[in-house]
């Protein structure tokens, strides 16, 4: 049996402006701007590729300098992007986001319009790569018709589905499949709409919420609190982690981050209180990095985190 993870979703460009001084609404503002490369999906793929897991992404680019030079950095580190898509007279996602002092964001902004090819005839045309992969992660940057193919490919040939929400209004499109989901990593306000609940006030909630995720049929939740760490909930358990304390240069990708270590521990088989551990030290080695993915990531760095 193959033991690829297949991940879907998007690869983008990602522009990160960190303010100077306090935002000034209406001017403009003395800020560093970095780009790196971006997208949920490319994020958790090549964190798992790092940590020496083989993967395959399923995505689409422009056929434009960013959609070549992001393909290429992920084949550097060694993701199978050979199915990915390259769209003639389309611009290659991207993301635009306003950090203030501390590395928060302020504004963030996607142009993920290229996503719209990545279709359900394209993934049945690759169905043999869910036949062959050992699970299925996606992230909600697909069209709900994508999602619902996608989904029931991954059930066809009998694969566990991880899915990382991606925001709150993305992760409506989920609610139909949740007891589909072998794993979903919300933050809380992906929680609340998945749940449609009321707003989820302190960590006793966000753990009540993950065991009626579980409730609704979902195999393994982890619903991440930002500096208060993340919560799990499976049928047979549950438990509660803070957060590693550590110097903040810029939190994006660090939900990625964890994501991918969680899907990294489902896979090796890993009990979910470790695989969470270590998604909150990946979390935390991005959040200190200038990098949307930490380039020194590694088990043996993780482990050796306190």
């Amino acid at each position: 049996m193959a033991d690829e993870v297949l991940v879907i979703g998007a690869a983008n460009l990602d522009i990160k402006g960190r303010l100077f001084a306090s935002l000034v609404t209406g001017s403009s503002n003395s800020c560093a701007i970095k780009t790196s490369f971006g997208g949920v999906a490319r994020n958790i793929a090549e964190n798992l590729a790092r940590l020496g897991t083989p993967v395959v992404l399923l995505t689409a680019v422009g056929n434009d300098f960013a959609g070549h030079t992001i393909l290429d950095g992920a084949g550097n580190v060694g993701i199978d992007v050979s199915r990915a898509l390259i769209i003639e007279n389309e611009p290659t996602g991207t993301y635009l986001a306003a950090l203030d002092q501390d590395g928060d964001l302020i504004l963030g902004l996607d142009d993920l319009r290229v996503m719209r090819h990545l279709t359900p005839d394209y993934l049945r045309f690759h169905q043999d790569a869910f036949r062959h992969c050992q699970m299925v992660a996606l992230d909600m940057n697909l069209t709900p018709e994508a999602v619902r193919a996608a989904i029931h490919l991954a059930r066809e040939y009998g694969k566990p589905i991880c899915v990382d929400p991606t925001s709150a209004q993305r992760a409506l499109t989920l609610r139909p499949y949740l007891h589909l989901i072998d794993l979903i990593t919300p933050n809380i306000a992906e929680a609340e709409a998945l749940l449609g609940s009321e707003p989820i006030g302190d960590s006793d909630e966000a753990l009540q919420a993950a065991r009626r995720l579980v409730g609704l049929g979902v195999e393994r939740v982890v619903i991440t609190q930002a500096e208060r760490g993340a919560c799990y909930a499976t049928v047979d358990e549950s438990g509660q982690f803070a957060a590693l304390k550590c110097a903040i240069v810029d939190r994006t990708g660090a939900g990625d981050a964890l994501s991918a270590l969680v899907i990294f521990g489902m896979r090796e088989g890993f009990g979910m209180a470790e695989s969470l551990q270590l998604g909150l030290r990946a979390a935390a080695l991005t959040l200190q990095s200038p990098e949307t993915v930490a380039p020194e990531l590694s088990l043996d760095r993780l482990y050796g985190m306190e």
